[in-house]
């Protein structure tokens, strides 16, 4: 079956954000670490999400619709990469501000998808920003999953893999969801992980017979910046 994906909107302050409808998933990771093309892989669409080969590139919050066939609609929520230092401390502080603010507050963010390059593992932002997200439990939402996607899987040796990702499991303490942009590796985990996060107890029966995006055209690795347009792509 089919995925509609279309871009939404970019959000450069709280005040920018569409009305909180639809459940939303955000997507986060430290620059450079393949955001852009996890998403671009992920809805099997080349180019929904533009690339840039300057990290830290993207300065606002950009949002993404998919829909399924079946109607299941959700947000992938693109947040700009921290960890690039290349810039003011007043930005820095600005884009701070507004990633924490949205990952505090936004009632709708049903997930985080951090993303980690398997190469480099867990780093320091990444469990400030796994602690902050757990510490936020505003009572107008459920509980916020934080699913911990490991990208880059093709730049490791196949036979070194299953070692990566489980000292990767085993330092964060969590279960990890390795990817590759390149060969589509994980897209079909990653994709039924989504659904049951962004459907709650519905998704996670739905997810069972849900089928995930075919592998299709695709960007390579890099840091993100937004882009507009509608399109469709397949799901098998």
């Amino acid at each position: 079956m089919k995925v509609h994906a279309r871009f939404v909107t970019s959000a450069a302050k709280p005040s920018d954000f569409p009305p909180p409808r639809l459940p939303e998933l955000a997507v986060v990771g430290r620059s450079n670490v393949g955001k852009s093309s996890l998403i671009n892989t992920l809805l099997s669409r080349k180019g929904l999400v533009r690339t840039s080969s300057t990290p830290g590139s993207t300065r606002q919050i950009n949002l993404y619709e998919a829909r399924a066939a079946d109607d299941a609609t959700f947000h992938l929520v693109d947040l700009p990469g921290y960890g690039f230092t290349r810039r003011s401390k007043a930005e820095q502080g600005a884009w701070a501000a507004l990633i924490e603010g949205y990952l505090g507050k936004r009632p709708t963010l049903a997930a985080v998808v951090l993303l980690v390059d398997v190469r480099r593992g867990l780093e320091d932002d990444d469990r400030e920003l796994v602690a902050y997200i757990d510490a936020a439990k505003p009572p107008s939402r459920r509980p916020v999953e934080v699913i911990l996607v490991a990208t880059k899987l093709d730049k490791e040796p196949r036979s070194a893999r299953k070692t990566a990702l489980r000292r990767l499991a085993e330092g964060a303490e969590r279960r990890v969801i390795g990817f590759s942009s390149v060969t589509g590796e994980g897209r079909e985990e990653l994709w039924r992980a989504l659904r049951r996060a962004a459907l709650g107890e519905a998704g996670r029966r739905e997810a069972e017979h849900a089928a995930p995006p075919r592998p299709g055209d695709h960007d390579g690795d890099g840091p993100e910046t937004s882009a507009a347009g509608d399109h469709d792509g397949e799901i098998t």
